[in-house]
């Protein structure tokens, strides 16, 4: 996928935020299937991964760099959903807006010839290019969780 078509797959992210404002806040918060998170979580998940790799990702992400493996999914998912509970549903969707643009103006500025450039996560090698590939797949789940309510 060409730089231009990720970043605009990101930016259709933000747009599919934006549909959601319709969304009861009774709704958003229930969960979507017996057991599972509410719209309010999963978004608030995608919302904390994305600040993680903000902070954490972006910055490092050059040719040849060692980056630390991820951290404990459970634990990291676990706190993400908590803070969901500590807001109202718009407010996550606020949040998430504004995690996924500050990605993709960060991607925007950096040019396309370092999106294949090699680095480590852990011993797994990636690129930028891979990186939020996979991240719009990652989406693309939690969407279709979504979309069902």
């Amino acid at each position: 996928m060409k730089k231009e078509e990720l970043l605009r797959a990101h930016g259709e992210y933000i747009q599919w935020l934006d549909t959601l404002t319709t969304l009861e806040e009774t709704t958003a918060n229930a969960p979507y299937a017996k057991g599972k998170w509410s719209p309010n979580e999963i978004i608030m998940h995608l919302a904390e991964w994305d600040r993680f790799t903000l902070e954490q990702r972006l910055p490092n992400m050059k040719e040849g760099e060692k980056l630390e493996r991820f951290p404990d999914f459970e634990t990291f998912n676990a706190k993400a959903a908590a803070l969901a509970h500590e807001q109202a549903f718009k407010e996550t969707l606020s949040f998430a807006k504004k995690q996924r643009q500050r990605i993709i103006d960060k991607l925007q500025q950096t040019d396309e010839i370092e999106w294949d450039k090699a680095f480590y996560i852990g011993e797994s090698k990636s690129s930028i290019r891979s990186y939020f590939t996979g991240f719009l797949e990652h989406d693309d789940h939690h969407r279709g969780q979504i979309s069902s309510v």
